[in-house]
């Protein structure tokens, strides 16, 4: 029997799982918060501890990073690194990868079951056509699938990082905030958590408004509850512009196999999400509006792509993605 370790690193968050012959053992499911650890290692260590387990035969770890995927590694959104060797030679491992997270999860949308995505618009699926994959966390994390003809292909992509404008005098006040405090203004900077308190923390400061919440979740909530009005237009910027970029990744990638919203964001929105202009941003593409509009929206509830996808990215027709370290 084959246990592989299969981790999915965030900035806030750590979530681990085993799999034991390609099998995903829900019992073995643990949350760790990353804030706690320097090193990727002493946080699977104080897994494996915690589950009474010895160290498997193999680990594959999704997670964000700026730079390309080698042994010594930074995360982009937290103060974690990594050791890919270090990790073999700590855990006596036959096979240690790294790979984008988002492009784990991409792979792993081919895994979920029909109940754990919601279709919040429909459209004509081609079962063969490209699939864009999209999701707003910590940090934007931006991918896509294409069918080779044996198998489906991920993007390795930093699309969470591509340049944002605004389509109204509103939006283009906030982008000239934003341009002040930033420089560079990237979609990233409105569509995250951080993200979230820097739209907030921009329209206050154009209203001539002292800033009083500056936790997403508490923006969030009030946005959700009505009882704060820089909060409401904070959400319902955040959902238009999600909407923008995900019609933008579907008009580049042509994604008549559908758009896929993955994250931790967006999930916990529910009805108030559904309800925002994001669909109609999305389609809101001139002259490929009706194109972009026959593409089926999904929103994934559950499942852990990101885990179920860096397992299978240990397959050898992957080796091309990540970083890997064999024992």
């Amino acid at each position: 029997m084959t246990t592989v370790l299969a981790g999915d690193i965030g900035g806030t968050n750590a979530r681990f799982v085993l799999f034991r012959d390609g099998k995903f053992q829900t019992e073995t499911f643990q949350v760790m918060p990353v804030g706690e650890y320097h090193d990727l290692g002493d946080a699977v260590a104080d897994y494996l501890t915690s589950q009474n387990v010895g160290s498997p035969d193999q680990a594959t770890f999704s997670f964000a990073s700026t730079h390309e995927y080698c042994d010594e590694m930074a995360l982009t959104n937290s103060k974690l690194t990594v050791s890919v060797s270090g990790l073999v030679k700590r855990f006596k491992l036959q096979r240690a990868r790294v790979v984008n997270d988002f492009t784990a999860a991409a792979v792993g949308i081919l895994s979920l079951s029909a109940s754990e995505l919601q279709e919040i618009s429909a459209g004509v699926i081609d079962p063969l056509g490209p699939k864009a994959v999209l999701g707003p966390g910590t940090g934007l994390g931006v991918s896509g699938l294409i069918y080779t003809g044996e198998f489906w292909l991920p993007l390795q992509s930093q699309g969470g990082h591509v340049s944002m404008a605004g389509q109204n005098e509103r939006e283009l006040q906030v982008y000239r905030h934003m341009a002040s405090v930033f420089g560079h203004v990237s979609a990233e900077r409105y569509l995250s958590g951080p993200g979230t308190v820097n739209l907030y923390a921009a329209l206050r400061s154009i209203d001539g408004l002292p800033i009083e919440y500056t936790n997403a979740s508490e923006i969030t909530s009030r946005a959700m509850t009505g009882e704060c009005a820089s909060c409401v237009e904070t959400m319902q910027i955040f959902c238009r512009w999600l909407g923008v970029i995900a019609g933008n990744l579907a008009v580049t990638l042509g994604s008549t196999g559908g758009i896929y919203l993955a994250g931790g964001i967006v999930p916990q929105l529910g009805d108030y999400f559904l309800q925002s202009g994001f669909v109609e941003a999305l389609q809101y593409k001139g002259r490929f509006s009706e194109f972009v509009a026959e593409m089926p929206v999904y929103l994934v509830k559950g499942g852990d792509p990101a885990l179920y996808g860096s397992v299978t990215c240990l397959k050898n027709h992957y080796d091309g993605f990540g970083f890997t370290v064999d024992g």
